[in-house]
This record gives C-alpha cells, sequence and structure tokens, in this order.
C-alpha cells in the first residue's frame, strides 16, 4: 500500500483553555487537622467499636447495621431486611481487605500502633483463609456451610484485584517480604489468566456461569488492578518486579482507554460488550470511574514517562471536573453522581464518587492551583453531610435539592467498607497541608533499614524533611517522617500544545505545534525562533497567527530538552518555555468530538487500492463519522499525526484491537504531517459502532480518537 496517499485537510482548531491561577479559594480550604478530626472523629468510631473487629480478630464482617451493630440474619435491621442480596450468610473478600485497608490509613495519619495491630490481624486473616493453593483467591465464605468459594472459574478480576488492596498497603507501610511474596503470586495468577489478548481487555471469568458470560468486557476489572495496587506498589518494588509493573500498568492503561472511552464524551462507560454499552443517548454512567480512571492513568504516565498519556489525564481530568461540579442552591456546591442516558447530570450524590472526584481536583491542584477551585465547597458540603453524627461513618449518598442521606443501603456492605472514606481522609490531609504550604507527617513500620528515596506519601512525591524511628517494649520499629510540600504550580498564560492533539507537553522537532494566549500577533503575522537545549536558535515556518493562536512547525534538528520560544510581532516579542522530546505522537481530528483524520484504504485482492472517507456532512453541514464497512474488500487505515516521524516502534489499536503497523513516518506532501498505515482492520470489529483508536510511538501515548464502524 502506498504512503502517499491524499490528505484530507480537513483539520478544525480547537481553543485551548487558558486559566488564570485563583488562590483566594485558599482561606476556606479545610486545613489538614480538619481532616484528621473527621478521622478521628466520624469516621474511626464506627470501624473501632467491638461489634467491627471481628471474632475472632480479622475476621471483619462483611455487613453492619447503621448503628454498627452486627447484622441478626433472624431480626434484620432496615434497610437490610428485604434485600436478598444483602441477606446473603456470607463473608467477603472485599469488604475484609477494605476494611484492613482503612485501619492501615489510621495508623498511617495517627501513628496509633493499635490501628496497625488491626490491620495485622486483618492481613493474617486474609492471607491464612483466602489464598488458594490452586492459585489466585477465594472471594466469599459461605456462614452456614462454613466454606470459601466460589470455584476459581467463577472469580473476576475486580474482586481479585480488591483482595489485594490490604495487603498492598500493608507491604507499603511495612515492607514486609512475606507479603510480597503473596501479592506477587496473585498478581502473576490474576494477569497471566484474565488478560485476554483477543479481546484487549481483562476478560470477566475464566468460564461462563453465574449468570454472567466469560468474555464481558468490564472497566473494572482492569482499573481495579490499577487502583488497589499496581499504582501504589510499582515505584517501591525491588527490579525487576517495577520495570515489569510498569509494563503491565502501560498495558492495563492502553486497554481501559482504548475499550472503554469515549472521546466525544470525555467519559469511561463500565462495559462495553454492545454499542449501546458506550453511547450515551442509551446508557448513562458514573462520573466516579471516569475520575478514577483518569486519575490511574495520570499517576502511570508519570511513574513510566509516557507525559502524553499524563497530559491526556490532566486536561480531561479538568473538563471532567468542570462538567462534574453543581453550584447548589443554598450557595455551597457540591458533585453530582453521574451522567444519565441523553446527558443530562445525575445531581443524586454517591459517597464514593464524591471521594473520588475531591481526590482528583485535589491532585490536579498541586499542579496547577486553579484545579482545586471547587474544594472549599465540596469539602464543607462533604463535612455537613454525608457524615452521620449520631453513629459515625458517612451515608451511602446524598439526595439533590433535599440534602437528605440515601439510606437504601446500610453504611457497612460488601462494596461500601471503609476504603474508600479512609483514602479520601488519607489524599485530603496530603494535600491540604501542602496547599497551605505546611508539611504534612505519615507513620510508617519498616522492621529494616529501607532506602528513603522509596519512602513516599501515598501516590505522591515528596522530599522528606525528617525520619524519626522508634521502638516499643517488644523491639517493634516504627517512623515518623515528614514531607516537605512541593512548589504549587499554576497555569501558564501562554500555553504550547502539539497542533494535532492541543494537549500541552513536549513537542518534537519537525512536528506542528500551536501557542496559545493573547496579544501574540496582533497582525496577523508572526515571526518564530526555536532555540533549543545546546543554545542554537533555528527559524520556525509559521501557518497561522492571530492574537491568541500562532501554529508553526518546530525546526528539525531541535535539540531535546529545554527549550524557548519567542514570537515576534508588531516589536512586542513573547516568549515560550517548552520542551522538546524527540517523538511526542498527536494524531489531528476532523471535529471537536474527536474523529480521527484519516483515510480507509481498501485494498482488493487483485492489490488495486480505492480510498474512502471516515467522516461525511451531516446536518448544518457537520462533520460526523461515515462508519466503515468491514465486509468485502479488506480495510487499512491511514491516521494523519505529527510529532512521530523519529519513531523506532509505533503501535495501533482500534476498539482494543492491535492493528497491524505497515508504515509510520513522514507523510511526505504537507511540511511537518506523519501518517501511519495500519490494517487490515479485523473483520471482528464489525458491528462495534463508534470505537477509540489509542496510538503509541516509542512508549509515548497519543491522543485518543474515534471512527465508526458499520
Amino acid at each position: 500500500m502506498s504512503r502517499a496517499v491524499r490528505f484530507l485537510g480537513l483539520f478544525f482548531a480547537i481553543s485551548a483553555l487558558l486559566l488564570a491561577a485563583d488562590t483566594t479559594y485558599l482561606s476556606a480550604l479545610p486545613t489538614g487537622d480538619r481532616w484528621l478530626a473527621h478521622l478521628n472523629q466520624d469516621l474511626l468510631p464506627f470501624w473501632t467499636m467491638p461489634a467491627a473487629l471481628g471474632n475472632p480478630l480479622g475476621e471483619f464482617p462483611s455487613t453492619r447495621c447503621d448503628d454498627g451493630s452486627l447484622l441478626d440474619f433472624k431480626h434484620p435491621c432496615p434497610p437490610i431486611a428485604g434485600n436478598p442480596y444483602l441477606m446473603t450468610p456470607a463473608l467477603y473478600l472485599v469488604p475484609l481487605s477494605r476494611q484492613t485497608y482503612g485501619f492501615g490509613v489510621a495508623y498511617h495519619l495517627t501513628g496509633n500502633p493499635t490501628y496497625l495491630t488491626y490491620m495485622k490481624a486483618g492481613i493474617d486473616y486474609i492471607r491464612q483463609h483466602t489464598l488458594d493453593p490452586a492459585g489466585g483467591m477465594y472471594t466469599m465464605k459461605d456462614l452456614i456451610a462454613g466454606t470459601w468459594g466460589p470455584q476459581r472459574e467463577l472469580r473476576n478480576p475486580q474482586e481479585l484485584g480488591y483482595g489485594l488492596l490490604g495487603m498492598a498497603f500493608y507491604y507499603y507501610l511495612t515492607r514486609d517480604d512475606a507479603v510480597l511474596h503473596d501479592i506477587l503470586a496473585v498478581k502473576d495468577y490474576i494477569f497471566n489468566n484474565y488478560y485476554n489478548q483477543a479481546l484487549g481487555t481483562m476478560q470477566w471469568q475464566l468460564q461462563s456461569g453465574g449468570g454472567a458470560q466469560f468474555n464481558e468486557k468490564h472497566l473494572v476489572a482492569d482499573l481495579d488492578q490499577m487502583n488497589t495496587y499496581l499504582v501504589l506498589l510499582t515505584p517501591i518494588l525491588p527490579e525487576p518486579y517495577q520495570t515489569q509493573w510498569k509494563q503491565t500498568l502501560l498495558q492495563d492503561s492502553r486497554s481501559i482507554l482504548g475499550t472503554f472511552y469515549s472521546p466525544p464524551n470525555n467519559l469511561f462507560f463500565l462495559q462495553a460488550d454492545t454499542p449501546q454499552q458506550r453511547d450515551l443517548a442509551f446508557t448513562g454512567v458514573d462520573v466516579g470511574h471516569s475520575s478514577k480512571s483518569l486519575w490511574m492513568l495520570r499517576w502511570t504516565g508519570l511513574m513510566t514517562g509516557d507525559q502524553g498519556l499524563a497530559s491526556f489525564a490532566e486536561s480531561n481530568a479538568r473538563r471532567l471536573l468542570d462538567r462534574a461540579y453543581i453550584p447548589e442552591p443554598d450557595g455551597s456546591g457540591s458533585w453530582a453522581g453521574g451522567v444519565l442516558p441523553g446527558g443530562a447530570l445525575d445531581k443524586n450524590k454517591n459517597w464514593w464518587v464524591y471521594d473520588e472526584l475531591d481526590q482528583l481536583s485535589a491532585t490536579l491542584g498541586l499542579g496547577d492551583i486553579a484545579a482545586g477551585k471547587y474544594l472549599p465547597q465540596t469539602n464543607d458540603y462533604w463535612f455537613r453531610y454525608f457524615v452521620d453524627t449520631q453513629y459515625g461513618e458517612v451515608w451511602n449518598g446524598v439526595n439533590y435539592g433535599t440534602n437528605t442521606p440515601q439510606r437504601d443501603y446500610p453504611k457497612a456492605w460488601q462494596w461500601k467498607s471503609a476504603y474508600h472514606d479512609m483514602e479520601h481522609v488519607l489524599v485530603g490531609y496530603i494535600t491540604s497541608q501542602w496547599l497551605h504550604s505546611a508539611p504534612a507527617t505519615l507513620h510508617y513500620a519498616f522492621q529494616q533499614p529501607v532506602d528513603q528515596g522509596s519512602v513516599h506519601p501515598y501516590y505522591f512525591s515528596a522530599n522528606i524533611d525528617s525520619l524519626t524511628t522508634t521502638q516499643d517494649a517488644s523491639g517493634n520499629s516504627y517512623q515518623s517522617v515528614t514531607f516537605h510540600p512541593p512548589q504549587i504550580g499554576s497555569a501558564p498564560p501562554v500555553t504550547l500544545t502539539s497542533t494535532a492533539s492541543n494537549l500541552p507537553g513536549p513537542v518534537a522537532p519537525g512536528s506542528l505545534a500551536s501557542v496559545w494566549g493573547s496579544q501574540l500577533a496582533g497582525s496577523s503575522s508572526a515571526a518564530v525562533v526555536v532555540t533549543d537545549a545546546g543554545g542554537t536558535a533555528r527559524p520556525a515556518t509559521v501557518s497561522y497567527a492571530s492574537s491568541s493562536q500562532v501554529n508553526f512547525r518546530v525546526p528539525p534538528g531541535t535539540a531535546a530538552g529545554s527549550a524557548a520560544i519567542s514570537i515576534s510581532s508588531g516589536g512586542t516579542v513573547t516568549t515560550v518555555p517548552a520542551k522538546i522530546a524527540a517523538v511526542s505522537p498527536g494524531i489531528f481530528q476532523l471535529n471537536t468530538s474527536a474523529l480521527a483524520a484519516a483515510l480507509v484504504v481498501r485494498v482488493k485482492p487483485d492489490q488495486s487500492q480505492s480510498f474512502e472517507n471516515v467522516y461525511q456532512l451531516g446536518a448544518n453541514n457537520t462533520v460526523v463519522p461515515a462508519p466503515i464497512d468491514l465486509a468485502g474488500s479488506a480495510a487499512y487505515l491511514s491516521l494523519f499525526a505529527t510529532g512521530l516521524q523519529s519513531a523506532r516502534s509505533v503501535s495501533v489499536t482500534v476498539g482494543g484491537q492491535n492493528i497491524p503497523v505497515l508504515y509510520a513516518g513522514i507523510q511526505g506532501t504537507y511540511d511537518g504531517l506523519d501518517q501511519v498505515n495500519a490494517g487490515p482492520l479485523p473483520r471482528s470489529l464489525a458491528g462495534s459502532g463508534r470505537v477509540t483508536v489509542i496510538l503509541t510511538a516509542d512508549g509515548q501515548t497519543a491522543n485518543p480518537v474515534e471512527l465508526a464502524i458499520k
């Protein structure tokens, strides 16, 4: 197939969002002490009462009444009574592990060794009773028969991932090698048995049964490997595991992007077995899983050096937060629970969704302080309306408008057991301390010396101010570590992006780039000079100039590293700092819904070729997808991009399926334009509807784009 195919030339400019730094909200932001008070006064009383600790200690009950008492199956309390799901006499692995994690957070924040004792009891119980000698973990104990199950073939990777949550946090706190050994074994079991190359993601079960098909595609099967143990432990693992786990994280990231992400909606759908399950016209979706996905993708990008992935996650996280924020009628503000079919917000609030959005906003606020602007309102709403002031813990949800608690589920059940609320406190404490320019103190229990460079505050990076070790009468060691607050960033007034993706980040030599700002080129003309890390200044070819946007080609030969871009117009010079990377791919888009700039190339048996557009004109001449028919002759793709002409390795997935790459490099007709030819598209994609295209070049992920498959 010839690479010199014609180019569409339908690239639409999408304005970059420029936000001035706003620090005025910091005076109303809760302090770290407020989060510690929430832990000690609102949450821990519910989890430390005798009924919560189990008999024996560590066999934490899965379901309890709202007053904290144990469930009496003969005389069930509301709202458990009448709910068959909650009335099943069973002990579940997921809440066992979640409550174990919760006690770990309590120790991490307070240094009280009693909480570490409770955590260790949970760890011992999980390791003794739930590790299956045949592989993986049991996920449920039948309290009538006293046996653990179900059979291996009917377990799912989400529950197995959560089974590792408590052990992962315990290893993070203690570096206990025996626990790490079990974690490594279960992690390998999950990925060796559940990751399905043909699906491009995890399969749901090893065999069909129990009301589920084995090959169902669920977002949580992949995502909950990332947030329960992969992201937390990867930076502190010894080699070769650290390198191996980074590759696993990248695999998971591209799986969830390629299979569950919808670029037009900027949402991650929960299931992807039919086109309707990824179509907002038919299927609503919570915003919590989208928030968590973007949070995990950001950490993965930063950890692995995939700047494209990190930039994508940060930019689209800002969009999600703006969409999910609700100004309340009383002048406060809160987070929505989801998006309903058709696109309207579900303004009712869900506890774990709320936690995730707060955590995402606070994390982004450390890099760009404006991203935390909603936190004073959302944090205040949480403390006022979610907390059960009588018995402790928080309600499952709060109703919009009335601000009354949702009480259709108790405060402790299989999927609500300490994890989200405790993580909320931990992230809230760390970020609030730092946003207030105060250090954060956390507690560990390393029994052997560890490299201080591997000691970090949860998912975050920070310099250590001090580390103090004490021992108890039994010789157990405890560390109090104080972390220096990082320098808080803010969005620059002038932003450099790839012209293709419109995402900030590094740009590559020979690629097409854009600068966004104000008063850049008052006379609609500008001269651009790029001075690279070696001090060499090169003029750049300018293709478009206005007061708010200047498009140019980064001069070939520009050295990698820090650079300066000077824009001269009408006697005014604007200088923009830049990062130059050898490869930084971006895919052009034909509309604001991320339709890929591409051509379909038909190759007939006699090797003759014909070309088809991936777009058509809809109402009011809008550009909409033209579904690709996979019947008949083989269909190949030509994708138009920039920033990858020097790449040594390029991969493409469509709808989660790996597509062979036949050519990747210079397009040849337009300066700065690159082209990737891939195919043939597998006929198994027929009927998929809208699918996401993920391109990776030399370990850098391009912006996700979309196509339609008939």
